[in-house]
């Protein structure tokens, strides 16, 4: 009776679908419904309307795959399941060779002709609005600086990209936040700023930080003293000695024979007294050498350092941090390896830009205190082995900094922004005409309506009215204008429902934000202008133009962070007990090694496979030492050539990829074995369930990664996809949390009276790496499991390309994009799989150059 009954509701569901003025047979992709027998006996247990599981409701699916875009979804989705062998699932009863080969079969074919027809709907591309970097790059590219756009909300996307328009909502909160911004920078473009006087500051730190030590010294040598006096007499009240009552006195005894040891330590180093250890210690207030204020008018400094490390002193702390900002709160600007020793500092100078508007002085620490309690951790742990703490490591004789350099001082940004007024010229059309000139270049060349001036004009002249200045009116008005729909939204008017084809000018502006993220240039909109960018030859010379461009690193670091999931890279503190070497320094360098990485595979016309295996990495000096390469020097990124037993080189030996596949403490393969899947691969793994078992039972017990990822396939709601997923994970575990090679694991558990200083109890394992892929190769170690996957070449290109159409089409991607996708694959496949490639394809397709 059930399968009689689904039978009627699927045959009622494909009847109310296909009625009399619907499509015809021949444009139609139907199922046959004999194989609604084979859901019936094997699927609907776990995907009937009442069970659901992955959401999947055999029942009410439609057979027509081609009715709309989320149905062929759901089939493209079993299609691949299928072929897969993923379901049913191995400890079910299984589908038959032969009725797996005729329901393969008619799918297969159905599934191709639901992508053709599907296709040439097209997906909808969602009016959208500028995202926070994208709102950052135009408003540079009109006033001419960069301005601070930290209060407006992070575009945080849901599982897509910043681009996509459908999570890019605005809200009345938002326009007084964009309204706000915008009128902080115009402030800063348009103030009557004079060009200050460039000076050079120097600071003596042995004034301020080491002044500190020896002040510290005095105090506890004092404490200790009043201490001893209290204790060693019983007639006077503890109050006389300036404690509460004698437990008081004996832990302040204690606690400051403890401190005065790191102090001395300090203050009975000769150079103390003419200069300062960057160290930290308890209740310090000056970790970081700070510097004079810088101008507000922004410009080039030079920041110079007199220092010296100690011989002795491991490479990875031989580096300064500098920021700008307050020692509490400043923002990173870069890290500096010191050459020079204690008894021979030299001198490391640093140029340094900073925009306009850009407040506070120049912070200069040693290296990374921006991770406080990983660094206590760590002297409370040193203090375990030396009695001391963390010993001193940097000396800084001086800090100076020279500036500001201005190359011109004249501001052109503001000369367009507002030009004089003309003879004969009142307020309201002197108004009038940099309003609409201003908005006519703010809306991206597209005239504002002339309703919309009348009102800002109006606005301008009432402010007049009332008191205001010129600049101040003006300043108004225009922010109104980087805060309206036609500034903030990406408007394509195509005056009917039907697709029609971009103008250049739409052309343009979308060929821009999709490469820079940033509106076009005067040579792009002269071609939009002159009606020559929709032609082929003339595109991919703009194209080519604009990814040679360094304005197109926002395209390579927005586009690759988001494709491979790079936020997890900031989601764990690490644990500094178990990984010293890892702190921000790294974990910037890290991300930064993916974004040179493409940078250089782009520029270098390499094909995309590169970035499966290489025999070079994209370092600079911090990510060198982290990886024991030598003869790396300078914090820019550079080709370093790699001996073929590297395991570096490709995205697999990239600390990102490892430290996104931990918990900040061990690694966890069956996260990395996941990421694999689904950026390598493009065979991404369904979601986990809800249900997933806990494993406490084995708390406090040490296990081998290997050995507890396979307790989970135990379990039969993980088995089926962990048998896919772990072992992937296991070829990866001769990488620890942080992206450091190991051939043991050493494995820590926590007790429950622990100190947090102190190293937790231990058990080594030896590293199983080895296994077998899904379709069947199999691997013995890190090297075999690389080479294995970079064999999937195609399928790494195919994830590519479909989320490359996500990213420059500001929506997901979808089943009707598939043959989009296998034209742009195969383009590239023939000029070598470059990434260029891959992009000029896209660009020139039907899909982006319609609207």
């Amino acid at each position: 009776m059930r399968l009689a009954s689904s039978l009627s509701l699927l045959a009622l569901l494909l009847c109310c679908t296909v009625s009399a003025d619907g499509p015809s047979p021949e444009q139609q992709a139907v199922m046959p419904t004999k194989h609604l027998a084979v859901f019936e006996k094997y699927c609907f247990d776990c995907h009937d309307a009442a069970s659901k599981e992955g959401q999947l409701d055999l029942e009410s699916l439609s057979l027509e795959i081609s009715r709309d875009i989320p149905t062929a979804q759901w089939w493209s989705q079993i299609l691949a399941a299928l072929n897969a062998g993923e379901m049913p699932p191995m400890d079910a009863e299984q589908i038959t060779d032969a009725e797996k080969a005729a329901l393969l079969q008619d799918l297969s074919v159905q599934m191709v002709k639901a992508r053709n027809i599907l296709s040439d709907s097209g997906g909808e591309i969602t009016l959208r609005r500028l995202n926070r970097r994208e709102y950052q790059n135009t408003l540079e590219a009109l006033l001419g600086f960069r301005p601070d756009v930290s209060s407006l909300p992070a575009d945080d996307s849901t599982g897509g990209f910043d681009t996509a328009g459908a999570s890019l909502f605005f809200s009345a909160d938002q326009f007084e936040q964009y309204r706000a911004t915008a009128t902080s920078a115009l402030k800063i473009a348009l103030s009557d700023r004079k060009k200050p006087r460039s000076e050079v500051h120097r600071v003596e730190p042995e004034e301020t930080h080491s002044k500190e030590y020896f002040d510290r010294e005095e105090s506890l040598l004092d404490a200790i003293k009043r201490a001893d006096a209290f204790l060693a007499q019983d007639k006077k009240p503890p109050q006389d000695f300036g404690f509460r009552d004698f437990a008081h006195a004996k832990k302040q005894s204690e606690r400051s024979r403890v401190h005065l040891k790191q102090m001395q330590d300090y203050t009975r180093r000769p150079q103390a007294k003419d200069g300062a250890f960057l160290l930290r210690y308890e209740g310090h207030k000056r970790p970081s050498i700070s510097t004079p204020k810088v101008s507000t008018a922004g410009g080039r400094y030079i920041l110079r350092v007199r220092a010296g490390a100690y011989d002795d002193s491991p490479q990875r702390q031989r580096y300064l941090e500098y920021g700008i900002g307050n020692p509490k709160e400043y923002r990173v600007l870069g890290q500096v390896k010191i050459p020079g020793t204690v008894s021979k500092p030299t001198v490391v100078e640093v140029p340094i830009d900073l925009d306009p508007g850009t407040s506070g002085a120049f912070q200069i620490l040693w290296r990374d205190y921006k991770e406080q309690a990983s660094r206590f951790v760590t002297h409370l742990f040193q203090r375990e082995i030396n009695g001391i703490g963390q010993l001193p490591v940097v000396w800084v004789d001086w800090v100076e900094v020279e500036g500001p350099v201005f190359d011109e001082w004249l501001n052109p940004a503001k000369d367009d922004l507002v030009p004089p007024r003309r003879s004969g010229e009142d307020h309201a059309s002197y108004a009038r005409r940099l309003i609409e000139s201003f908005a006519t270049r703010a809306f991206r060349k597209r005239p504002p309506a002339d309703e919309f001036i009348d009102k800002l004009v109006e606005r301008y002249l009432a402010k007049r009215k009332n008191g205001n200045h010129h600049v101040a009116s003006i300043i108004d008005s225009y922010a109104l204008v980087l805060s309206s729909p036609s500034f903030l939204y990406m408007l394509e008017p195509r005056g009917s429902d039907q697709p029609k084809r971009l103008t250049d000018r739409e052309l343009a502006v979308r060929l821009a934000y999709f490469l820079w993220s940033a509106p076009p240039d005067a040579e792009l909109y002269a071609a939009a202008d002159a009606g020559t960018l929709s032609h082929g030859d003339m595109l991919r010379a703009q194209t080519a133009r604009l990814l040679k461009d360094q304005r197109s690193s926002e395209f390579i670091n927005s586009f690759a962070h988001q494709w491979l999931d790079m936020v997890r890279l900031d989601m764990f503190d690490f644990d500094a007990r178990l990984h010293p070497e890892f702190d921000q320094a790294v974990r910037r360098s890290a991300r930064q090694e993916v974004y040179a990485t493409i940078r250089h595979v782009l520029d270098q016309r390499l094909p995309l496979g590169t970035l499966l295996k290489a025999d070079f990495v994209m370092v600079n000096d911090v990510l060198a030492d982290f990886y024991s390469l030598p003869g790396v020097e300078g914090s820019h990124f550079r080709q370093v050539p790699l001996p073929a037993t590297s395991p570096r080189g490709g995205l697999l030996g990239t600390a990102a990829m490892h430290v996104m596949g931990a918990d900040g403490t061990r690694s966890v393969p069956a996260v990395r074995g996941a990421w694999v899947l689904t950026h390598l691969l493009h065979d991404p793994p369904p979601p986990p369930p809800a249900n997933i078992p806990q494993l406490s039972r084995l708390s406090g017990e040490p296990r081998s990664g290997r050995d507890l990822q396979t307790l989970h396939q135990e379990a039969p709601q993980c088995a089926q996809c962990h048998r896919k997923i772990d072992p992937i994970g296991f070829g990866l575990e001769n990488f620890t949390a942080a992206g450091l090679w190991r051939d043991t694991e050493t494995v820590y558990v926590e007790s429950s009276n622990a100190k947090q200083f102190k190293l937790p109890k231990s058990a080594s394992f030896d590293i199983d790496a080895s296994g077998a892929l899904i379709r069947g190769e199999a691997f013995s170690n890190f090297f075999e499991l690389r080479d294995a996957i970079a064999s999937y070449d195609d399928a790494f290109a195919r994830g590519f390309t479909e989320h490359l159409i996500a990213y420059a089409l500001g929506r997901p991607y979808q089943i009707s994009d598939h043959n989009l996708a296998t034209e742009i694959t195969q383009q590239a496949s023939r000029e070598g799989d470059r990434i260029d490639a891959f992009i000029h394809a896209l660009v020139q397709s039907k899909a982006f150059r319609r609207k």
